[in-house]
């Protein structure tokens, strides 16, 4: 199997033991809710409540990180999220089976107890396969070669519990090649493709003498791969672990943060763009209509709808739709002039309240765009921007948006191009449901108000 395919299951070698792990939580809090059926009970009800509490104890552990891809197996490392995770849960079990004959604590504490049981022995056993098997160890490159990364090195081949298996050393300029019982080898600018060749599993960047900045932009291609990127934090000895760093020995390691694009919680945000844009149409139907008419009566012989070819996720092209604002000018006007503004009157009024942009709500009905994103950009400029700015192109890596986080803090028309790729992407890379939420709700604050453009 070749390319993408091969990664979805090979880079996933660390999170192996998650899903488990999730099964034996879901089966002893099944059973706990199970042994609470009373003779008497409705039988339908009481395993509608079982199926409920069992889901929601394990989706508040999700949450909690109790199942997080780790290096370091340690239940007691677990242990505060899983005590906060229980009182959260806990009232509400007692709750749903309250019974004066039957008192639940004891139960609940009992349950409770199971799930650290259960993790004690099974991170035990994941940790003994581990030592026992250490070729089966997730294959690892390193960036870098100073000590910081000869003791890393080192540690993954002494300590295979760590389930990392170091097969590569990248690094210009090491300290002592001789040092590391592993391959060096120069740097390479395809990190992405360097990974795919080699069955890398596992990047640890750990203080390599390029620069931060140069290593950005590689190191988002890989998040493609579906492999685990680990990055040693500068000044280390003075950063306080937390819940979402591991660690080698004392050396505490970043987990980046995978791209919510390539996880489950994506599929999320395009039912919501979905649901919002045809709620959306049905609602403004009646405006839409209205301003048809108004373009339509002022310019007869001009059509309604502006129609753009834009680039979208991947560099794919689709056809933009906007309300006609400006006098019709040949494409290649168009393409010369970017931030050109020729619209008067009604068109002036359409652009101060985003109105002009509301048929892109069919564009995210189709599947181009959603509903919030970067803002799309035509190809020529696209092509002149991404040869200029390196993090321009990381941006197309979502669908465009009919609204975004750059365009919320007045970057869109002429403004700066490496301002708006940088919060784009730090979109990107920060997505949640809550942060759509709030971009959409700012940007509605500034329709109303007139701040459109």
């Amino acid at each position: 199997m070749s390319g993408n395919g091969r990664w979805g299951v090979r880079g996933r070698h660390l999170r192996r033991h998650t899903w488990p792990l999730a099964m034996l939580d879901s089966l002893t809090v099944a059973g706990f809710l199970g042994s609470t059926y009373v003779p008497g009970d409705s039988p339908s009800a009481h395993v509608a409540k079982v199926v409920l509490g069992t889901a929601l104890t394990v989706g508040v552990f999700y949450l909690f990180g109790l199942y997080r891809a780790r290096i370091t197996l340690s239940a007691l490392d677990t242990l505060p999220q899983l005590v906060i995770a229980g009182w959260l849960l806990a009232p509400l079990a007692i709750t749903l089976h309250w019974d004066d004959d039957h008192p639940l604590v004891p139960q609940v504490l009992m349950c409770w107890a199971s799930l650290l049981a259960l993790r004690i022995a099974y991170y035990a056993v994941v940790r003994k396969r581990r030592a026992a098997h250490p070729e089966d160890g997730a294959r690892t490159l390193v960036i870098g070669g100073g000590k910081v990364a000869g003791e890393l090195v080192h540690s993954m081949i002494e300590y295979p519990m760590y389930g990392l298996r170091p097969v590569l050393v990248m690094d210009d300029d090491p300290l002592d090649p001789m040092v590391f019982p592993t391959e060096v080898i120069p740097r390479r600018h395809d990190l992405a493709g360097l990974i795919q060749e080699r069955d890398i599993e596992t990047v640890i960047v750990a203080f390599s003498r390029d620069r931060d900045s140069t290593l950005v932009e590689p190191l988002r291609e890989c998040d493609t791969l579906d492999c685990e990127i680990y990055v040693v934090p500068r000044l280390y000895e003075f950063v306080h672990q937390d819940r979402d760093m591991d660690r080698i020995h004392t050396i505490p390691l970043v987990l980046v943060r995978r791209l919510a694009l390539r996880t489950s919680h994506w599929r999320v945000k395009r039912i919501t763009s979905l649901t919002t844009a045809s709620i959306g149409l049905l609602l403004l139907s009646p405006l839409l209509a209205v301003v048809a008419l108004a373009i339509k009566l002022g310019q007869p012989s001009a059509p309604v709808l502006f129609r753009q070819t834009r680039v979208g996720q991947d560099g794919r092209l689709f056809t933009l739709y906007k309300f006609r604002t400006m006098a019709p000018v040949p494409d290649e006007v168009s393409d010369a002039d970017w931030s050109s503004d020729r619209a008067q009157g009604l068109g002036s009024f359409l652009r101060r309240y985003s109105i002009d942009e509301l048929p892109q709500l069919w564009n995210v009905v189709r599947g181009d765009m959603s509903m919030v994103g970067p803002r799309p950009e035509r190809p020529h400029f696209v092509d002149r921007f991404r040869v200029d700015i390196p993090a321009y192109q990381s941006r197309h890596r979502v669908h465009a948006g009919l609204t975004g986080w750059a365009a919320i803090h007045g970057l869109r028309g002429d403004t700066d191009i490496r301002d708006r790729a940088s919060y784009d992407n730090f979109y990107i890379e920060n997505w949640s449901l809550w942060l759509d939420t709030k971009i959409l709700l700012l940007t509605v604050a500034s329709v109303v108000f007139g701040k459109g453009r």
